[in-house]
């Protein structure tokens, strides 16, 4: 029985009921991810009904988790806590559907999120996902990204990497997939310097610039290039959010100080410059887009590459 357990993000498992609860939103992303990778392994139908946020209704529980009539295997995941989920869950635990995996995602555990938590977590795997907020826990969750993909890194590169990604937990995942897809068994401090110098390799921060910059074609390219050698869509969109959620706290407060808005006073210029031509409806239909975006690469989409080509797109298409 493994319910009552509490995990780390990259040992979330398949259970009957998942909490996978904190405020790191890539980590708790990967954790999912691997959740629903290890079902489909098993079962390559496996059946996905994500529910954002809000949505939740009384009764919606029974209609997604019961046993389907040819018994497909079924991931249902449901971000934040709805007062009725409780109830709803409470009565599915006696008898759950053994060919099915309940997600609940609660970010925080303010309210309805903290009253799930305490009353389900000894019934359910808990993951947890806070923040690396000490250079440690972001050390160690480097390394952590080479190990597993059989790669080594030397220290120096490992320190050049933090330096450069620390900021953004999954742009520091991306820079870390695409250093591991260069094929050696080592990596060293000028890989690093080399591939994030501006000079050979395709990355998230040069896919959002040329976006950013209004040149379709080239974020495009340098995108399909990252594809094919590597780069991780999740990771990707997480970077691109990043970058738009930049412009949407710029756009609300636009004298702000960098410390205000959590940004450095680059990124703030940066941001200034790219926020001319924008309306707030554009900007507000770029927000729902990233959304979407991000559902359809963590398994809501078939093509997942085509959803970030479209964000690509709408992202250029509103610098012009």
């Amino acid at each position: 029985m493994n319910a009552g357990k509490t995990l780390s993000w990259n040992q979330a498992e398949a259970a009957a009921l998942v909490v996978v609860s904190g405020p790191e939103h890539y980590l708790a992303s990967r954790a999912i991810s691997r959740i629903r990778q290890e079902l489909r392994n098993a079962n390559p139908d496996l059946e996905i009904d994500e529910i954002a946020e809000g949505e939740y209704a009384n009764g919606l529980l029974f209609s997604l988790a019961s046993p389907s009539l040819f018994g497909e295997a079924r991931l249902v995941v449901i971000h934040g806590a709805a007062e009725e989920l409780a109830s709803d869950m409470e009565r599915y635990l006696l008898e759950p559907n053994p060919s099915c995996t309940v997600i609940a995602r609660l970010p925080n555990l303010v309210g309805h999120n903290g009253k799930f938590k305490t009353k389900f977590s000894k019934q359910a795997v808990n993951v947890v996902c806070e923040e690396l907020k000490r250079d440690s826990d972001k050390m160690a969750f480097i390394n952590s990204e080479f190990v597993f993909r059989n790669v080594s890194v030397e220290p120096q590169a490992a320190k050049l990497l933090l330096q450069a990604f620390a900021n953004e937990i999954g742009e520091l995942a991306a820079a870390c997939s695409q250093l591991a897809s260069l094929g050696k068994p080592k990596i060293s401090k000028e890989d690093v310097e080399q591939t994030f110098g501006g000079r050979v390799e395709t990355n998230a921060f040069k896919i959002a610039d040329a976006a950013m910059a209004g040149n379709a074609a080239e974020a495009i390219r340098l995108f399909r290039h990252g594809s094919a050698t590597g780069i991780d869509p999740v990771a990707l969109t997480a970077a691109l959010a990043m970058r738009i959620r930049q412009l949407a706290r710029l756009f609300n407060d636009r004298n702000s100080n960098a410390a205000a808005l959590g940004m450095a006073p680059w990124q703030v210029d940066k941001a200034r410059k790219e926020l001319a031509g924008w309306t707030e409806q554009e900007l507000v239909e770029l927000v729902q887009l990233v959304a979407k975006t991000d559902a359809d690469v963590k398994g809501a989409a078939r093509e997942p590459e085509y959803s970030v080509e479209k964000l690509l797109l709408a992202m250029a298409k509103a610098t012009n």
